[in-house]
C-alpha cells in the first residue's frame, strides 16, 4: 500500500501484515501536519480499528507525533523512515552486528548457599528452614535436599579455579545465616566465619570481585520456631536481621563492596506464605492471628522493614569507612496485556507489575506500596509509620533483578469466565490479574515461556518507573535448558542423589580441553544479552549482569531435576566440567559484546 500525506509514513508489509513507519523530524508545531500525523487518522486510513497494535516512540515524542512504529498483526519490524541512529529492531534477536558493552560492565555468575554448599551438618552449621522443609515427605522431587548439593564446602577452590579460568569477572554468593550465625541471633559460629573469609580472598586473590547476598531464603530454624520468623513481630525479626547483617558487614565489609540484603523478596513472601505453601517454610494457612489472605503481605512488609535496618546500620555505621553499595534482587515477569485493545486487560496489565515489582520497590524508590495495591487489599495490607517511610525511601543503591519469564496478562474476570484455574484467595485475586503465555512461546525444561523481548522491556520499565541512582544490575537471568542433551544420564538410578566428593577416587577435571555442549543455553544466553544491548540503547542504565547459575544445583522444590548450571555437576562423583554456554560468556566478557543474534535464532511467538 503507498505511503499517505507525501510519504510523511508508510506502510511496510501490506495493510494487515506490517507496520506504519512516521517520518522522524517533520514540522510539528504546525496543527495541520499534527492532524495528518495524528496516530488515530493513520489507523483509520488503514481501517485498521480493533487491530492489535503496537506503538513504540522514539526520543522527544509528542502524544500525537514522532511514533516510529505502530505495528499489527505480529509483524516483525520495518524500516522507518530517515531513522535515527539509536534506533533498534522491536526484537532483540534482529539487531545487526556487534553488540558493545562498556568496560566497566560487570559480568558474573551468581548462587546461592543452600544451593550449593552442602556439608549441612558440618562446621557447626544448624538448620535452616529448607532444610526442614526438604526432609517433609512430598515437598521435593525424588525427596531431594541440600545436605550435600554440590559440595562447594568442600570443593570451592576448584570452584574458585574455575572462575578465574572463566575470566566473568564477578561472582554473586550467598551466606548461609545458619552457618554463621547457627542460632540466628547468637555468637557467630569462627568455622562458618573463616570459611567465607577464606572464600572472599581466593575470589580477591584471582581478580574476582565479589558480590554478597545476604538473605537467600535460609532463615535459621531457631528463629523458625521462637517467633514463626518472617511471620512473627517485625521488632523481633528485623532485630535478628539486623544482627546478622551487621555481622556481614564487621567480617567481611572490608573487602566485600557490593551487598544484596534479600533475594527475591517476592517468592519468599507468596511461594513461602500462599500458593499452597511451596517454598520454605511452606504456611498456606497462615498466622493464626493474620486474616486470611494477608500472611504474604506481612511477610513482606517484615522483608522490607528488615532490609531498612540493615541499610541503616551500613550506613550509620560501615558505609563513609568500607565505601559498599547495597541493593535488593528483586524478582519480576514483565507483563503486557494479552489483547492489547481490551482496556480492562491493560489495567491488569499495570496492576500485575505493581503487585509484584512495585510491591517491594515501591516503598524504597517512590516511598510507600503502589496505590493499586492499598485500594485492592485495604486493611490486610500492613501500614508503614512515617519513619519507616523515612528508613526505606533511598535504601537501595542499584536495583537487582531476577528475570527468568514474562508473560500476558487479562482482567481476572474475563480469566474466570474462559476457565482458568486461580491460585490462591490472597495475592493473585487482589490483583485482578490472571497471566499466560503465548501459545507458540517457545519454553526452556522448567515450562518457563523464553521471552528475550520481554526482558529488554522489564529493563526500561525499572528504569522509567524506578530510576535507581547506581542503576540496574541483572542479579539473574538463565535456563534449564539442556534435558535432551542429559535425559539419558539423568534418568539412571541415582544419578540426581549427591554423593561428597571423594578426593582419593577423584577423576581430574579437563578445564582447558572438555566442554560439555548445551547449544540451546548459548542461544538463550545469546538472545537475552541482546536484549539487555538493546534496553541499554533505548536508555536503561543496566550496568551488570550475573548468569543463573554457576554450576548446577539443587533447584528448591525441582530437586535436582533441572539443570541450570554453565558448568556441569556430576552429582555422583561431584567432577565439573565446564559447559559451552560458559565459554561463550567467557567469550562475551574478554570481547566486551558479541555478535547480534541471527534471524534464524528468532524465538517463536508473539513479539513485542
Amino acid at each position: 500500500m503507498p505511503g499517505g500525506d507525501g510519504e510523511l509514513w508508510k506502510v511496510v508489509g501490506g495493510a494487515k501484515s506490517g507496520g506504519i513507519m512516521v517520518r522522524f523530524g517533520v514540522d510539528t508545531d504546525s496543527p495541520a501536519q499534527k492532524e495528518r500525523l495524528a496516530t488515530g487518522a493513520i489507523v483509520r486510513q488503514l481501517k485498521l480499528q480493533g487491530d492489535r497494535l503496537r506503538y513504540e516512540k522514539v526520543e522527544g515524542a509528542g502524544p500525537d507525533t514522532g511514533w516510529i512504529s505502530i505495528k499489527f498483526k505480529g509483524a516483525d519490524t520495518a524500516v522507518m523512515l530517515n531513522p535515527p541512529k539509536e534506533v533498534t529492531s522491536a526484537a532483540p534477536a534482529c539487531q545487526d552486528g556487534f553488540l558493545e558493552f562498556p568496560p566497566d560492565f560487570t559480568w558474573g555468575v551468581a548462587t546461592a548457599a543452600y544451593q550449593i554448599e552442602g556439608a549441612a551438618n558440618e562446621g557447626g552449621r544448624k538448620p535452616s528452614i529448607w532444610d526442614q522443609f526438604a526432609k517433609t515427605e512430598g515437598k521435593t522431587k525424588r525427596g531431594a535436599t541440600g545436605d550435600v548439593a554440590c559440595d562447594h564446602y568442600h570443593r570451592w577452590r576448584t570452584d574458585v579455579e574455575i572462575l578465574a579460568k572463566l575470566g566473568l569477572g564477578a561472582y554473586r554468593f550467598s551466606i548461609s545465616w545458619s552457618r554463621l550465625l547457627p542460632d540466628g541471633d547468637g555468637p557467630v559460629n569462627a568455622v562458618g566465619a573463616k570459611f567465607y573469609s577464606d572464600l572472599i580472598d581466593a575470589l580477591l586473590e584471582h581478580g574476582i570481585t565479589p558480590w554478597v547476598t545476604i538473605y537467600h531464603w535460609d532463615l535459621p530454624m531457631a528463629l523458625q520456631n521462637r517467633f514463626r520468623g518472617w511471620l512473627g513481630p517485625k521488632e523481633e525479626i528485623t532485630r535478628a536481621f539486623g544482627h546478622f547483617a551487621r555481622t556481614c558487614f564487621e567480617l567481611f565489609g572490608d573487602r566485600v563492596k557490593h551487598w544484596v540484603t534479600l533475594n527475591e523478596p517476592g517468592c519468599t513472601s507468596v511461594l513461602g506464605f500462599a500458593v499452597g505453601g511451596k517454598f520454605a517454610p511452606g504456611f498456606d494457612e497462615g498466622h493464626p492471628s493474620l486474616k486470611e489472605g494477608m500472611q504474604e503481605y506481612h511477610c513482606a512488609h517484615n522483608l522490607l522493614l528488615a532490609h531498612a535496618e540493615a541499610a541503616r546500620i551500613y550506613r550509620a555505621d560501615f558505609k563513609e569507612r568500607q565505601g559498599g553499595l547495597l541493593g535488593i534482587a528483586f524478582n519480576a515477569a514483565f507483563k503486557r496485556a494479552k489483547q492489547l485493545e481490551r482496556s480492562e486487560d491493560a489495567a491488569a496489565a499495570r496492576r500485575a507489575m505493581e503487585f509484584e515489582l512495585g510491591w517491594f520497590a515501591g516503598p524504597l524508590f517512590k516511598g510507600d506500596y503502589p496505590a493499586s495495591m492499598v485500594e485492592c487489599c485495604k486493611e490486610r495490607l500492613p501500614k508503614f509509620t512515617k519513619e519507616e517511610k523515612a528508613l526505606l525511601l533511598g535504601s537501595c543503591d542499584f536495583f537487582g533483578i531476577n528475570n527468568y519469564f514474562s508473560g500476558l496478562c487479562l482482567n481476572l474476570t474475563s480469566a474466570k469466565q474462559q476457565g482458568f484455574k486461580m491460585p490462591n484467595k490472597g495475592f493473585h485475586d487482589d490483583q485482578n490479574a490472571y497471566t499466560v503465555d503465548d501459545d507458540a512461546w517457545e519454553r526452556t525444561d522448567q515450562g518457563w515461556a523464553i521471552v528475550p523481548w520481554g526482558f529488554r522491556d522489564l529493563l526500561l520499565y525499572i528504569q522509567e518507573q524506578f530510576k535507581p541512582p547506581c542503576g540496574i544490575i541483572v542479579t539473574e537471568n538463565g535456563c534449564a535448558h539442556e534435558r535432551d542433551q542429559s535425559k539419558e544420564h539423568d534418568e539412571q538410578e541415582g544419578v540426581l542423589v549427591p554423593r561428597p566428593y571423594d578426593a582419593a577416587a577423584a577423576v581430574p577435571e579437563d578445564l582447558d580441553g572438555e566442554t560439555y555442549d548445551d547449544p540451546d543455553r548459548v542461544r538463550y544466553y545469546r538472545a537475552h544479552l541482546a536484549a539487555v544491548h538493546a534496553a541499554r540503547a533505548k536508555g536503561a542504565d543496566v550496568r551488570g549482569y550475573f548468569a543463573w547459575s554457576f554450576m548446577d544445583n539443587f533447584e528448591w522444590e525441582d530437586g535436582y531435576d533441572n539443570r541450570f548450571g554453565i558448568v556441569r555437576v556430576d552429582y555422583q562423583t561431584q567432577r565439573r566440567t565446564i559447559k559451552a554456554s560458559a565459554r561463550f560468556l567467557a567469550e562475551v566478557a574478554k570481547n566486551r559484546g558479541l555478535e547480534a543474534p541471527p534471524k534464524s535464532e528468532q524465538y517463536k511467538g508473539l513479539v513485542f
